[in-house]
């Protein structure tokens, strides 16, 4: 039903519009709770708990971050049958982002197309958005940045905070490579470390970027383990236009710049993923994301050595039944 009624009139809105509708009845749902207990069990699938370290996630299908980046509908995502979630890109300062429209379908190939430009309502919104997490139900991972990405000084004090500001609710964190420098970037993880002993050991995990060479993996890989990054995401966007193989040329130029995710993204990932899983040390966790839409690419990436998988364009392209649909098969 939502591949043949929904989504045709759904897209038929600006993505970006449709997704705030959508928060919006989030929202409404959550004053619900005989409809949410009802959700919950209908959503729930029948899959093994994975543990990793003191996690249990409840089924091996993640919600990456850039859906709900303001922290506010999480828990009510959670009840379409998520084992974890991730919120963010958070930043300790309010971000606008880049100017509307920013986000863009492409259908033909099954693919998002975004520059929002890190947009987040900052520190202390996300804060009292995450105070309503229900303990126990799910693994909630933060993505964090910092305002200021040239700033060696403010972006370890920026990244830090965030780590302790959300200690209280996050089980885990997330640092996009690429946004700082690398020389950056060690400079904030070699502060985490004291923050991290102090506060429960919450794990921090690189994501990166589907455009990363495989010949420089190798290079990431030893900076992950000299700065005791507890596992790696792969991974996020690309900028290979070349990827879009079945929209028209006219189609991509009217969409314009932007980082594309969804099916297009599958092949990079899972190349990645190969690449991590036979040289990152064994105790990392490996995520798999970029290209997961259906239980065939998530079988896939199962294969090529991820533990958990992360979606998000195929929650859009194939609605909420596809979590459960990918947590029962893998």
């Amino acid at each position: 039903m939502y591949k043949s009624i929904l989504r045709p009139w759904l897209f038929r809105m600006d993505a970006e519009k449709i997704h705030g509708q959508i928060v919006a009845l989030l929202h409404v749902y959550r004053h619900f709770p005989p409809v949410k207990c009802l959700l919950r069990a209908f959503y729930r699938p029948k899959a093994t708990p994975f543990q990793w370290r003191n996690l249990t996630f409840a089924n091996r299908v993640g919600l990456s971050a850039g859906f709900d980046k303001e922290a506010n509908c999480f828990d009510e995502l959670s009840d379409l049958g998520f084992g974890f979630l991730e919120v963010g890109t958070v930043t300790p300062e309010k971000v606008a982002g880049n100017p509307f429209p920013r986000i863009f379908r492409l259908p033909e190939d099954h693919a998002l197309v975004s520059r929002t430009g890190f947009n987040n309502p900052g520190k202390e919104v996300v804060l009292k958005n995450l105070q309503r997490k229900r303990e126990g139900k799910y693994i909630l991972g933060v993505n964090i940045n910092t305002n200021t990405p040239t700033d060696a000084e403010r972006a370890v004090t920026d990244i830090t905070d965030l780590y302790e500001t959300f200690s209280a609710y996050a089980d885990y964190y997330t640092i996009n490579w690429g946004c700082v420098t690398p020389e950056i970037l060690a400079d904030v993880l070699t502060a985490l470390e004291s923050y991290k002993q102090r506060l429960h050991n919450k794990p921090v995990f690189l994501k990166l970027p589907a455009d990363v060479p495989v010949e420089k993996l190798d290079a990431v890989i030893e900076f992950a383990k000299v700065h005791h990054i507890d596992g790696f995401i792969a991974t996020g966007p690309t900028q290979d236009r070349s990827l879009l193989i079945h929209s028209a040329q006219t189609e991509v130029e009217r969409v314009g710049a932007g980082g594309i995710s969804g099916l297009p993204v599958i092949h990079k990932s899972l190349e990645v993923m190969k690449y991590l899983s036979a040289h990152a040390p064994k105790d990392m966790l490996l995520i798999g994301a970029g290209g997961v839409m259906t239980p065939f690419e998530a079988k896939a990436m199962r294969n090529a050595g991820a533990h958990l998988v992360q979606v998000y364009s195929a929650f859009i392209y194939e609605g909420p039944g596809v979590v459960k649909r990918i947590a029962e098969k893998i």
